[in-house]
């Protein structure tokens, strides 16, 4: 038998969290498809395995994995079907954490409260690496040349202001009404601004850009998405899979806070601020879709008040 595998994170954001531990372990990585583009802007020395959802996909990873002859495999993935994937798999060390009632499926369980607080980058190094954890742990992406002219062919020349209105919880996505007046607002000051987002986010980022500012909505690609992140001066974005990205690239970010919890999945690296209001009770809660209603702590509407607390002039006062 060979060397171990491991299996990545699902989520964008995560999976740039994950990166300091990927390249200090030299193993093979099985990562969804979707976000498998990232890894070739990363230090990875093994083999990247792309995975597709479904059943087809389950299959042809078991298929893959078996001819791989792994001796071991990590779980940076939380859930009862990554490790089923790998028990399909007959990869007979397979280390993860005691979540989602897969304790009989892992031959290494690790248990899971002592990284309740712990930042993530932190917990897949502690999963992963044998070696001495480095502090600060930093992602980092170096973007492709390729990447970079397609870029220069695509946006407008000069300094750049990106805004990501977009992610795919409710309660992290500060108000589309507010990136727009953000938008406008720094348009008026001579600014040149360009909204990113994904191809289902096409008509949020037409709204946020308006008419003063460049839309590129569903146009980029993830090595694309880098490079224009790279390019930008400064990226204001929600909780979300680009804010990580834009930190690993190099590029300061103001990024709106809901309900997630920076001391387990902020931005990592220099020149990252924070806009929160963690005065609320209930803040940070780590749900997608807040659970609240009627009268608020201190709006009339609880709903996402943690979010509608965060005026304009809070994130303009930082830029």
């Amino acid at each position: 038998m060979k060397g171990a595998v491991v299996r990545a994170p699902n989520h964008l954001g995560d999976l740039v969290m994950a990166l300091p531990a990927l390249e200090a372990a030299p193993h093979d990585v099985l990562v969804l498809d979707t976000i498998a583009p990232l890894l070739t802007m990363a230090r990875i020395e093994g083999t990247v395995i792309p995975l597709t959802r479904g059943t087809a996909g389950f299959a042809r990873a078991v298929s893959r994995l078996r001819r791989g002859n792994y001796a071991r495999g990590v779980l940076l993935t939380p859930s009862f079907s990554s490790a089923f994937l790998f028990a399909a798999a007959g990869i007979p060390n397979r280390r993860g954490t005691s979540t989602d009632a897969r304790s009989l499926l892992l031959t290494d369980c690790v248990p899971s409260y002592p990284f309740t607080k712990l930042h993530r980058a932190k917990t897949y190094w502690t999963l992963l690496s044998n070696n001495t954890m480095p502090d600060p742990l930093r992602p980092r992406l170096t973007v492709p040349d390729e990447a970079r002219a397609r870029w220069r062919a695509l946006a407008p020349d000069g300094p750049l202001i990106g805004l990501f209105p977009g992610g795919n919880a409710p309660s992290r996505r500060w108000s589309p009404a507010s990136f727009a007046d953000l938008a406008t607002r720094l348009a008026a000051r001579g600014a040149r601004v360009v909204v990113f987002g994904g191809p289902t986010e096409r008509d949020l980022t037409k709204q946020v850009a308006g008419s003063h500012a460049t839309d590129l909505g569903g146009q980029t690609d993830l090595p694309l998405l880098a490079a224009g992140l790279a390019a930008c001066d400064l990226v204001v974005t929600n909780d979300s899979g680009p804010l990580h990205m834009a930190a690993a690239v190099g590029t300061p970010t103001i990024s709106t806070w809901g309900a997630g919890d920076p001391l387990v999945t902020g931005p990592l690296g220099p020149g990252q601020r924070l806009v929160r209001h963690p005065e609320l009770p209930c803040v940070p809660c780590t749900r997608n879709v807040c659970p609240r209603s009627g009268h608020g702590t201190r709006l009339p509407d609880a709903h996402n008040e943690c979010l509608a607390l965060i005026t304009i002039d809070e994130v303009d006062a930082l830029i």
